[in-house]
């Protein structure tokens, strides 16, 4: 999409809205992942025919076929090699896949969002480490705003300007960031691109205490600029290379504000979910701006998905209109509106989802820095059993259906993390599902969710199968039934075999200590 045409769209978006997304497969790309041992031997065959781009260093490439060549067909013949451990389509994303802002006046409601979720509480406790690095995925950043002097991540294995790749990473002068869309060492803004990315940055890490502008959550925090959207086409292969990069070079967290619903049935934006999952970074994602109720995205249980509030007065904590909500979003934040950066040394407002996923990412930053100890697991176990129930400020309608609450920065960094509760549960469609507020680490024994069908001539145990993963997006477990048949139904959690990241048993029983069953008789 050339400069005109990204303009023409940021005029035509009226309000706070989802912008739509198209895809269509690459007509003579692919990406495809190696197996390790066979990977050099095997591009010294087939590959030479050829050309391909190595994107990331996990063995992933973009192999492109010469014109007449399609790459449906040859996808599946690469797809049976013994030598392949994946191959799928290089999808093109066309339309405006940020998820929609709304810029309004610079001097409304400045900065409310700190007041709401207690950031002046949690700087007496840290302003953040230096060696947590949070990494943003977006359209470019004003690298060079007043307000953001040290905040950005500078890769101190790099020099810069010397045309040498010095830490032998795949990208040469890489020191601050990279830009993935142009293939170049510049992830800086221009005329057309950078106002959310530079604005997204800000929530997290804007200087604190120089009398200039604004201030961020997390403000030691440093800010990793990866810059993946842009003028030129956006790929599946572009989102691979940057999740990639993020998670091999010393990121902790990765927030991305962009409308991942298209790449539901995309393997290869799965693949680098994965990738960044087993590297132990925490992904969030904003939860969508299409006033929608379970989204595509929900079915992503590795990324955390951030719905938005309201920051305005007399409507803290209430959904934004626009926002996405359901029970498999994970968490909710204010993002409605935010004050922060704008390109050029400006401060604007903006709301959308778009800006409480950096407020959520920061918040998870700021508890690696006071707990440098926590697993991956354990910080997530943290954010989301700090956060602050909304469902009351809400209507009836949006029950459940916020995440696990509102982020709240004090008792984020508070001394203990909060047990794990079982939230709600419920039959659809012969499962059982069971909504958490916090992660379980682990399930000891088929006897550790017992279901039983209850009539006239007493209990019968129902055997159920896990359907689902315990992943840290996972807020919602669902178990099959071997028998579905409608009546009665007792649902037994044993609260000891259900342990937390920190080990502890859930509280089952909600009296605000471990142990205690959860016991519910539902209707199927």
């Amino acid at each position: 999409m050339n400069k005109v045409v990204l303009g023409t769209v940021a005029l035509l978006l009226a309000g706070v809205s989802q912008a739509e997304v198209t895809r269509h497969q690459h007509p003579t790309e692919f990406v495809v992942k190696f197996k390790d041992a066979s990977a050099k031997e095997f591009k010294s065959t087939w590959m030479a025919k050829a050309q391909a781009k190595q994107i990331s260093k996990t063995g992933a490439f973009v192999v492109s076929l010469p014109k007449m060549a399609k790459a449906s067909e040859a996808l599946k013949d690469v797809a049976s090699m013994d030598e392949v451990e994946w191959a799928a389509p290089n999808f093109i994303y066309e339309g405006d896949a940020r998820e929609s802002f709304t810029p309004s006046d610079p001097q409304f409601a400045k900065q409310r969002h700190h007041m709401i979720i207690k950031s002046q509480e949690a700087w007496g406790h840290t302003l953040g480490q230096a060696e947590v690095v949070v990494a943003v995925a977006d359209d470019g950043f004003d690298l060079s705003h007043e307000d953001m002097v040290g905040s950005y991540y500078t890769n101190p294995n790099e020099i810069a300007g010397n045309g040498i790749d010095d830490d032998n990473n795949g990208y040469i002068d890489d020191t601050v960031g990279w830009d993935f869309n142009e293939a170049d060492n510049n992830p800086g803004s221009d005329s057309s691109n950078g106002a959310h990315g530079t604005h997204v940055a800000g929530i997290i890490s804007a200087d604190f205490d120089d009398n200039i502008g604004v201030t961020g959550i997390s403000p030691n925090v440093k800010v990793m600029p990866l810059k993946f959207y842009g003028d030129r086409r956006w790929t599946s292969a572009m989102v691979y290379e940057t999740y990639a990069y993020a998670a091999d070079n010393g990121a902790k967290v990765l927030t991305v504000s962009y409308n991942i619903d298209g790449f539901a049935n995309d393997e290869v934006f799965a693949r680098a979910v994965d990738y960044v999952d087993t590297k132990g970074v925490i992904l969030f994602n904003s939860a969508g701006n299409g006033n929608a109720h379970q989204s595509a995205r929900t079915k992503f249980g590795k990324i955390l998905l951030v719905a938005s509030t309201k920051t305005k007065e007399g409507s803290e904590d209430v959904r934004s209109s626009f926002s996405n909500y359901g029970v498999d979003v994970d968490i909710a934040a204010p993002g409605d509106p935010i004050y922060s950066h704008g390109r050029t040394n400006r401060y604007v407002d903006m709301s959308g989802t778009s800006m409480a996923a950096p407020n959520a990412a920061a918040i998870a930053g700021f508890i690696w820095s006071e707990f440098p100890e926590y697993t991956r697991e354990q910080v997530v176990q943290k954010l989301l059993t700090s956060a602050d129930d909304i469902d009351s400020i809400n209507s009836d309608r949006y029950k459940y259906k916020l995440g696990a609450g509102r982020i709240n920065a004090a008792k984020a960094v508070a001394a203990d993390a909060g047990l794990t509760t079982i939230r709600q549960a419920w039959f659809d469609k012969g499962m059982l599902h069971v909504q958490l507020k916090g992660l379980i680490s682990s399930i000891t024994g088929r006897s550790a969710i017992r279901v039983e069908r209850i009539s006239q001539r007493g209990a019968e145990v129902v055997e159920i199968e896990s359907e689902t993963a315990l992943e840290i997006g996972q807020s919602v477990l669902k178990f099959s039934l071997t028998d579905s048949t409608p009546g009665t139904y007792r649902v037994r959690m044993s609260a000891d075999m259900l342990v937390d990241p920190f080990g502890r048993a859930i509280d089952g029983d909600l009296d605000g200590v471990e142990g205690g069953d959860y016991v519910q008789t539902l209707e199927l």
